[in-house]
């Protein structure tokens, strides 16, 4: 199915309410329905979380941006982050969206009753067994194969006829801050020691390894990145602590630690890498995004589905899913490879 260039939408929301490499994966189909739809109206509906990926994308037109209950300031009550969501759902429907498009590679419940709510004239989604799409909804059963988050929100894009092939993901970085930055401008490697997951985390003896190897034989900086916070945090734990040990047992190495406390911030840090080693993630993707060879390290999420999207990049994965059994001996000699 695809809409006559007769026919095309004035008004297109689109739904992206998770994390930011997803968000990320987002862009290339976001720029290609700019091209294929240039006087269209697009709206994107994303969390506080992952919004900032999206500053100074000129691909659209307005960021719609809600809190999560778990993101929500300590002086905000649960409440009021509730009302200010059905608020943004009442100016969203009052909008009346030709379509709204529920951008990811699954069926998911919540965004599509979300879809359901902003009352847009037609939904386009993944559908299996738990949603039932209107009559006026276009339902989509998953394309056959294994394929990439990119290529799997590309395809519901393609009724509005956009073009292949995929392109890039699309991240602007805030040139202001870059050019204040004082970062030095001689080989640096990025290197985010921070991962979500269990399975996809490294052990620090294992970081400060690599960072010794890599400077004996390339005379590199190393500017080390990891999530804020302390790991006592019951609802964000951080790796303070830990960026903190790595300084200490690096302390005749050229290591400098870079806390980002926002997403711009790290975006920042991240551009004025040369290279970047780290486990899959947010910040794995953010890289990819800003072009740079990435030495990446995969736990238990899938490869195909997650590796970086056409920037040059080793990826490296154990037979037992856990990164902590990836050697420092593989991750130097693919650091060798990307160069």
């Amino acid at each position: 199915m695809s809409i006559s260039v007769h026919n095309l939408p004035k008004k297109i929301l689109i739904i992206r309410r998770d994390n930011i490499g997803d968000l990320l994966c987002t862009t290339p189909a976001i720029h290609a329905l700019r091209k294929a739809c240039p006087g269209c109206y697009i709206v994107v509906f994303v969390n506080s979380y992952n919004a900032p990926i999206l500053n100074n994308n000129t691909d659209i037109d307005r960021v719609e941006v809600y809190t999560k209950a778990k993101h929500r300031a300590k002086n905000k009550s649960l409440l009021s982050v509730y009302i200010d969501k059905l608020k943004k759902i009442i100016r969203l429907r009052k909008e009346q969206f030709d379509y709204a498009i529920v951008a990811s590679s699954s069926e998911r419940v919540r965004e599509w009753s979300l879809a359901k709510l902003c009352k847009p004239k037609s939904i386009v989604g993944y559908v299996q067994n738990k949603i039932k799409p209107r009559e006026c909804d276009t339902g989509l059963d998953l394309p056959a194969g294994n394929l990439h988050e990119v290529e799997y929100v590309f395809n519901l894009f393609k009724i509005f006829n956009v073009s292949v092939p995929i392109p890039p993901m699309q991240l602007y970085v805030d040139q202001a801050m870059a050019n204040s930055s004082s970062l030095n401008t001689s080989l640096t490697v990025g290197i985010h020691i921070s991962a979500r997951r269990v399975k996809q985390r490294w052990p620090i003896e294992n970081f400060v390894n690599i960072i010794k190897k890599i400077n004996s034989e390339f005379k590199a900086n190393f500017l080390i990145f990891w999530s804020p916070g302390s790991i006592d945090n019951p609802k964000h734990p951080g790796d303070d602590e830990k960026a903190q040990e790595l300084l200490e047992l690096c302390i005749d190495e050229p290591v400098e630690l870079y806390k980002t406390d926002t997403l711009k911030e790290l975006i920042i840090g991240l551009s004025s890498c040369q290279y970047v080693i780290c486990s899959d993630g947010g910040g794995m993707h953010i890289a990819a995004a800003l072009s740079k060879p990435i030495v990446c390290l995969f736990g238990d999420s899938s490869a195909t589905h997650w590796h970086p999207w056409r920037v040059k990049y080793k990826l490296l994965k154990s037979s037992s899913n856990n990164v902590s059994d990836i050697s420092t001996i593989d991750v130097v000699n693919s650091f060798k490879s990307i160069r």
